[in-house]
């Protein structure tokens, strides 16, 4: 007999039931009907209040810890607690060149360009400001041409979108940790300037400082904090005026400057022109604006999954750097708009071990150029001096990207479905484009056959099975300098094909005093004996390449070739690389893999998952390309689980999906 109410039961039937269940087994209510509206009515509103109890009571549960908490003002405040302040909203940047000429006299030889200076652009026909956010400054060359450049010296002047906002505070009396709520969800707290004056109305500012970009905390340190409120508006406060840094003083005035932005909307503005004519120094000029690198980074406010994926990390770093992760943690923390993914690791654990050194791999985002790239990671090199507690040399290292080929095979039985085999077999391409684009392209995300498989074969009942073979893919460039380019330099481009395939086979069997007598010899170069043995002896086959896959590779077969590769022209002929069999040495054969062209091109170590090609100056690769494209059986075609700076990338143009139509039903 139940005679306790089960509280893991507690939707609003069963709590009723239960409560139904419970009276009925006491003996003062056996033989009362519960349904009858009186007993019934009560039996709701127990009901209810036992329900809406049981979820308030789940809900706040739930917000009470980061890794269950739905509501983004729970999540930030959780994170907080653990010193982690959440992204703002941020502002598009750009590089830029600004300068400009006069002739006008007298005129002062170094010329201020003030904080804020506004600039206009569009991006996709709508307006948008970017201005300075500090003040630069120019020295005339000595004929009016004036450039402004950094502290450090450089010309690449940062421009940040977003509209001036002011916002001015007077300090009361003292209380215990004033809050000054700033009314704006769209601030980027990267471009918030704080000024504490003596008074309300003085002109001497005290600069203050965003705690997290502080490297030591005292009792005279000027620092603020500026954290995101409730409801979306952001809260800044002070130190506690004796241990934590300078709190105002009663009486002075705190002004707040900043740029409210328009975020990822701003990105990609390409060109920008000064909003009016600078007017300084007895100077009145219109600034010239050069991009060097147009503007990206721009993003929303950080994500509750974001925030709840990286505080706990942000928090075990203490804002230090002393292992690996905290490495990638506070880069992370001050560039994640510009980048997509990063790892870094002890300089131990690379291929070739550097004790004292970090290597740290980035991802950047697509809209990323080459100049920002340079520019971030200088600016990494200077946080690291200034967070890193142990003197490790930190080093950049560029992502590896083992590509993969796969060869799908799928039984489809045609008569449960009304599909055609041609519409399954594009809507399982799709899956697996889709399965790499969810599950690869970043650090530490590996490829699972069997995963895959599930997907491919759960799309339809009219698939009855599936498997899958697997390659890896690396890319390289046969050789540098070009051989052919220098042949034809020395010769001026007078030698038929026969002739210049001639002297590439000698040059690439390293016979370059042949080489130069044949081409000396019978004047089809102007240049002496010595010039064109030290031109093809440079650039002879002398050097190799090394390709780290991201897995083992498998041992040679007898009758599988386990390296194979995209065909080229070498020698005249067309051609690709493969393995021979049962050997780990590699060759060069015709397209019909009849004929070795070149044997002992290179070789491969299975257990390493490394190739070492030799250089080679084939004349043309096939397709178009300008890399020749290396696949590789890995040891374990299960799984590909790439380590360090490792990516995993999809390659649709080297697979392929195929159907076989049976009458099996199961």
């Amino acid at each position: 007999m139940a005679t306790t109410i089960r509280s893991s039961k507690l939707d609003f039937t069963t709590i009723k039931n239960n409560l139904k269940t419970y009276l009925a087994n006491q003996e003062d209510f056996k033989d009362y009907n519960f349904e009858a509206s009186a007993l019934s009515n009560i039996l709701d509103v127990l009901a209810h209040n036992t329900h809406m109890n049981a979820l308030i009571a789940n809900f706040a549960l739930n917000e009470s810890f980061l890794s269950t908490a739905q509501l983004r003002s729970s999540v930030v405040s959780l994170s907080e607690n653990i010193g982690y302040i959440p992204d703002t909203k941020t502002s598009s940047q750009a590089l830029t060149r600004i300068y400009f000429t006069t002739t006008t006299t007298p005129r002062d030889a170094i010329i201020v360009l003030p904080a804020y200076t506004a600039f206009s652009t569009t991006v996709d026909d709508v307006g948008y400001t970017f201005r300075t956010v500090e003040q630069y400054t120019a020295t005339d060359d000595g004929t009016g041409f004036y450039e402004f450049k950094t502290s450090s010296g450089s010309n690449k002047i940062p421009l940040y979108e977003g509209s001036l906002r002011k916002k001015t505070f007077l300090v009361g009396e003292y209380v215990d940790n004033p809050v000054y709520v700033i009314p704006d969800g769209s601030l980027d707290a990267d471009t918030v300037a704080v000024n504490v004056y003596a008074s309300s109305t003085g002109t001497q500012a005290t600069p203050y400082q965003n705690i997290i970009n502080a490297t030591s905390i005292n009792a005279q340190s000027t620092i603020y904090i500026l954290k995101e409120a409730p409801n979306g508006f952001y809260e800044l406060s002070f130190g506690d005026g004796s241990t934590f840094g300078v709190a105002p003083a009663a009486g002075s005035r705190i002004e707040v400057q900043y740029l409210q932005t328009a975020g990822a909307d701003a990105n990609g503005a390409t060109t920008f022109t000064p909003v009016k004519q600078l007017s300084t120094g007895g100077i009145t000029a219109t600034l010239s604006v050069t991009t060097f690198s147009n503007s990206v980074g721009g993003d929303v406010k950080e994500t509750v999954e974001s925030i709840r994926k990286k505080a706990p990390f942000q928090y075990a770093t203490q804002n230090r750097m002393v292992t690996a992760d905290d490495y990638s943690s506070l880069i992370l923390r001050k560039y994640s708009t510009l980048i997509k993914d990063i790892v870094s690791y002890g300089g131990q654990d690379d291929l070739l071990p550097e004790f004292g050194a970090v290597f740290s791999s980035i991802l950047f985002e697509d809209d990323v150029d080459a100049s920002r790239q340079e520019e971030t990671k200088r600016a990494i090199i200077d946080l690291a001096k200034q967070l890193s507690i142990v003197s490790f040399n930190l080093r950049f290292t560029d992502p590896e990207t083992t590509f993969v080929e796969l060869d799908t095979y799928f039984q489809f039985n045609p008569n449960l479905t009304s599909e055609t085999i041609n519409a399954t077999k594009t809507a399982i391409e799709a899956i697996i484009s889709n399965y790499f684009t969810t599950n690869t392209g970043k650090f530490k995300q590996a490829f699972r056959r069997s995963n895959l498989l599930s997907l491919v074969d759960d799309y339809s009942g009219a698939v009855l099975s599936s498997r899958a073979n697997v390659r890896m893919q690396r890319r390289f460039t046969p050789s540098s300098p070009n051989l052919i380019t220098v042949i034809n330099n020395l010769t001026l481009s007078s030698l038929t094909t026969d002739q210049i395939n001639y002297v590439v086979e000698l040059v690439t069997k390293q016979k370059y005093k042949k080489a130069a007598t044949f081409l000396t010899t019978n004047n089809y170069t102007t240049s002496n004996y010595t010039v064109t043995l030290n031109a093809l002896s440079k650039a002879g086959v002398t050097n190799s390449q090394t390709l780290r896959y991201a897995a083992p590779i498998a041992i040679p077969d007898d009758d599988q070739y386990i390296i194979t590769s995209s065909n080229f022209t070498y020698l005249g002929s067309e051609g690709f690389i493969r393995n021979t069999l049962r050997s780990t040495n590699l060759e060069i054969v015709n397209a019909a893999g009849t004929t070795v062209l070149q044997d002992s091109i290179g070789s491969y170590d299975a257990s390493k998952g490394v190739v070492t090609i030799n250089y080679f100056n084939p004349s043309g690769i096939s397709g178009g390309l300008t890399q020749i494209k290396l696949s590789a059986v890995p040891a374990n075609q299960s799984a590909i689980a790439p380590e360090r700076n490792e990516l995993l990338v999809y390659d649709p143009n080297r697979s392929q999906t195929l159907g076989v139509i049976v009458t099996a039903e199961n």
